[in-house]
């Protein structure tokens, strides 16, 4: 059996904490800081300032996607069939379509693009602010790697 969250101090040994259950339509009228598991939606939710926001699906796992493009050194637009494939085709799409620039996580050679700084996103494409390098030739090093899906962590 669990140990309820009421007590702030846990015992040493204790292996789990029991969070409150309750359906949308019995939820407390809330306080900043509070967690609860809604059975009526699956999802733990916590509060703050005016309102339950989840913080997480029982669902299971999320999936993230990934898309790999290749510099060229002269093209900054990729998406809507612009910029480069890895194979070397000019018919860059994404596989996802973000809601915005804060949904996906882009790396150009390993180094993290920070959106609105080293990139932009509107309407299925991305444009950078200068033109990712080509392949070097050694270790195919400047792919831009777009992971998708990040919005669905937090649902």
């Amino acid at each position: 059996m669990g140990r309820h969250v009421k007590n702030r101090q846990l015992e040493p040994g204790s292996t789990t904490v029991e969070i409150p259950q309750v359906s949308t339509a019995n939820r407390p009228s809330g306080q900043d800081g509070q967690i609860i598991f809604n059975t009526t939606t699956s999802t733990y939710q916590g509060y703050i300032g005016s309102q339950w926001y989840n913080i997480s699906s029982a669902a299971g796992e999320k999936t993230l996607t990934v898309d790999k493009f290749q510099g060229d050194g002269s093209t900054t637009v990729f998406g809507n069939g612009s910029g480069n494939t890895l194979d070397g085709s000019t018919a860059a799409s994404l596989s996802v379509t973000p809601t915005d620039a804060t949904d996906m996580a882009i790396f150009i050679g390993g180094v993290y693009q920070v959106p609105g700084t080293h990139y932009t996103y509107s309407g299925g494409a991305i444009t950078f602010g200068s033109a990712p390098p080509a392949n070097n030739g050694s270790d195919s090093g400047h792919i831009i790697a777009i992971v998708h899906n990040l919005h669905k962590l937090g649902e």
